[in-house]
């Protein structure tokens, strides 16, 4: 009998260490991934000291492992070491992170535990690819598959969803995040009075396919590439901003529209996808950084000068990727501003040598066709090892042969790298791709991603929601990459409509999923939604900066990169005679002024007058027609012509409208606007501007001023002044207010010269306009 219950409290204990022990494949890997395979993987030349880290006979074999010891294991004892000892592992010095108390303790119970790898023996660095299998197609479909996962979630953790919110939150939070803006009080009343029961299924179709929708889209997508409208000098950099505007537009699934920024070819004016090498030209390693970040969600910058000291990425990785784009002319030399890539250069060459031309109408020549020098396209070029090569000095300045980090190859001859890397990078079977625009999408729309950061994707699966984070990834192939129909899906889970999470997302630690990520609006929708109370059908108003006649007017472009030898020869001394009449034109101004000042300060006013009419008619006809219409002036701003806007100025239109770069002063800066030199480089932190331009700003000006368009629809409500206050309430925060609310604005205000004013400004000022609930 003693020994029957001995036995069985041995059973027990055992029972229960196996119960606690950490499952390797789930919990260990990852810290020694993330900790030791950057040095001890079969990933390097010579892993340090010999040790292999990535395979169970690696381990064994390196003596480090005592199981059930682990104070004797030096896996772990070197781990704990104080982070200023020199054995401590891994080393900081190259950049390596210590291990967490968390990573320790989950080694020191493997350890314990008898150190057991169940079924893994060995890490597959380039991992599998994505096995494609069935997912929902309808949105509706894919909603309900998503509500039903969430459930299961809530169900094994004893926990719940949120509270669903009522339709004013929907509303205003639906508005926010498809429309990058809040409703108008049009908008907000055809809602609120409509009674369907599918009216929140039909508002999201309604927003998913406007152009409201479209101009918010494009700010994220433009953030993500780093859209600089007037930052590719001497070139229509406007025309990339376009391209990427029409493809949203027509719904260009994300595939294709990767694809076609990955093989894009030409000029600016013939394919505005090729914004995406001339942005970067002259940095092809910073180029690669960027595309495998936005569109593999792969961070490898590290290993541009290193192996990379978190994971097992090496240089030799890093330089491989990018031998698929290298070559190209923008990329790896000046050859992208060449006349080589003028296609009638030799000709033209040849006549001004058979015209002994001489050095002025040589450089006219060429000034005139600098434009043309600009092309993208491949070359033969390319990439080898830096000079300062060290896993291996024999590849020093030998070529890189082409070939993909990680899923299937990419086999590649000289003539075809770019269209080998784009079907690996777009491909379905690619295991992070189709992954990270759903994990992107989804945190557009909640707040937080599935993995974060959205940017730390890796040959690990995902710890938590794996199955709900491969459903959406493959939904998302099955929906053939439609981001309208995904997003949809989104806004229709009950998830999506229940009541934001207040608390602030703790790094390491999954999203909980029950509900969206209360957040802070991005500069762009505190813009556009204080404009939606100024200007009346704000969508549908457009940029009213003009190029036609300018240098890089794209019809003219077009035009000079058809003409003859001949033609561009003769166009050249047309210039070249334009910018001599326009020295001569620019002197004659400055002369005229001096004649209207003479006049004003001998108090000649109708000499003035007269002044002014005769330099009116001179300038008028300073230039001959033939000089007028060579489109040699700049862009300009058109005369708004609707009657809707013409008390407005220029600027008064969306964010995605304006172009880029702004100056540090105005409102979608102060209000942390990216610069678009890094990716997604936004800051929606609070500071003291963001209070000074909302309290005393011509934007707060303008939506009080008489004119604005909730003013002008408050005026045409004929409401009496408590009903008006109800309004200011729907139209900035979009609810009614409660009835302390309007009892204890009738203290404060009572003594007001304007107290409907003053409840405006304060509502504009206050923290619930400028969160997303």
């Amino acid at each position: 009998m003693m020994r029957s219950l001995l036995i069985f409290l041995l059973a027990a204990k055992t029972a229960g260490a196996a119960q606690d022990a950490p499952d390797f494949e789930k919990e260990v890997l990852p810290v020694l991934y993330h900790h030791c395979f950057s040095c001890h993987s079969e990933k390097q030349s010579k892993p340090k000291g010999g040790l292999l880290l990535d395979s169970v006979t690696g381990i064994q074999a390196g003596d480090v492992l005592v199981p059930g010891k682990p104070e004797a294991s030096e896996l772990l004892t070197r781990a704990t070491l104080p982070i200023n000892d020199e054995d401590v592992m891994p080393p900081l010095k190259g950049g390596a992170q210590p291990l967490s108390e968390a990573d320790r303790e989950v080694l020191r119970r493997w350890i314990a535990s008898g150190a057991s790898f169940g079924k893994w023996q060995k890490f597959d660095h380039r991992g599998p690819v994505m096995e494609i299998s069935k997912a929902p197609t309808v949105v509706s479909e894919l909603a309900v598959k998503i509500d039903g996962l969430v459930e299961e979630h809530h169900q094994k953790r004893g926990t719940h969803l949120n509270a669903p919110v009522s339709d004013e939150v929907f509303l205003r939070r639906v508005y926010l995040d498809v429309m990058g803006r809040i409703p108008s009080l049009e908008e907000s009343r055809r809602f609120l009075d409509n009674k369907a029961g599918d009216k929140r299924s039909r508002l999201i179709d309604e927003l998913i396919n406007s152009q409201g929708y479209e101009s918010h889209l494009f700010n994220w997508k433009a953030d993500q590439l780093r859209l600089l409208t007037q930052g590719l000098p001497g070139q229509p950099g406007w025309l990339y901003d376009e391209w990427v505007k029409e493809a949203i537009h027509t719904s260009m699934p994300y595939d294709e529209y990767v694809r076609r920024l990955i093989t894009a070819n030409g000029y600016l004016w013939e394919n505005g996808a090729v914004g995406f090498y001339v942005r970067d030209m002259g940095m092809p390693l910073d180029h690669m950084s960027n595309l495998t970040r936005v569109f593999l969600g792969t961070r490898i910058e590290c290993a541009q000068c290193h192996d990379h000291p978190l994971q097992p990425v090496t240089q030799k990785d890093f330089y491989q990727m990018a031998a698929f784009t290298f070559g190209v002319t923008n990329m790896c030399s000046s050859a992208g501003f060449s006349e080589k890539n003028v296609k009638q250069w030799p000709e033209v060459k040849a006549k001004l040598d058979s015209m002994k031309a001489d050095t002025a109408l040589r450089q006219g020549v060429s000034r005139t066709i600098a434009t043309l020098k600009r092309l993208t396209t491949d070359t033969g070029k390319s990439i080898t090892f830096p000079e300062t090569y060290e896993y291996d000095k024999t590849l020093r300045k030998k070529p890189v042969e082409a070939r993909t980090l990680f899923g299937d190859e990419a086999p590649a001859t000289e003539g075809d790298r770019r269209e080998a890397f784009a079907a690996w990078l777009t491909s379905p079977r690619n295991p992070r791709f189709a992954v990270n625009i759903a994990n992107r999408l989804w945190k557009r729309v909640m707040g937080v991603g599935l993995i974060e950061p959205v940017d730390s994707l890796s040959v690990l699966p995902a710890k938590e929601h794996a199955a709900l984070m491969d459903i959406l990834a493959q939904a998302m192939i099955q929906m053939k990459f439609d981001e309208r129909s995904f997003t949809a899906a989104l806004l229709n889970t009950r998830l999506y409509q229940s009541a934001a999470v207040r608390e602030t997302p703790q790094p390491g630690v999954a999203f909980d999923l029950r509900g969206p990520q209360l957040r802070r609006l991005s500069a762009e929708q505190i813009w556009d939604s204080c404009l939606t109370l100024i200007v009346q059908d704000l969508d549908e108003r457009k940029s009213l900066r003009r190029t036609d006649g300018s240098e890089i007017d794209p019809e003219r472009l077009r035009k000079l990169s058809r003409m003859c030898a001949g033609e561009i020869i003769e166009r050249a001394k047309d210039e070249m005679e334009y910018r001599k009449r326009n020295r001569e034109f620019q002197l004659r101004l400055v002369e005229q002024s001096k004649e209207r000042q003479a006049a004003r300060d001998a108090g000649d006013e109708a000499k003035v007058k007269q002044l002014q009419s005769e330099h009116a008619r001179e300038n008028a006809e300073f230039f001959s027609p033939r000089l007028k219409a060579m489109q040699m002036g700049h862009g300009y701003v058109a005369k708004e012509t609707d009657p809707r806007w013409k008390h407005l100025t220029f600027g008064m239109v969306r964010a995605s409208e304006i172009p880029l770069p702004l100056a540090l002063g105005h409102f979608l800066r102060q209000f942390g606007q990216s610069d678009r030199r890094e990716i997604d480089a936004f800051n929606r932190d609070p500071n003291t501007t963001h209070s000074l331009a909302l309290m005393n700003g011509e934007l707060t000006g303008e939506i009080l001023a008489k004119d604005s368009w909730l003013q002008r629809s408050l005026a045409a409500s004929k409401a009496n002044a408590q009903e008006r206050v109800r309004l200011l309430y729907q139209a900035v925060l979009v609810r009614e207010p409660a009835d302390d609310e309007v009892a204890e604005l009738a203290k404060l205000t009572q003594g007001s010269a304007d107290p409907e004013r003053d409840i405006l400004w304060a509502l504009l000022n206050s923290p619930e306009f400028l969160f997303l609930q």
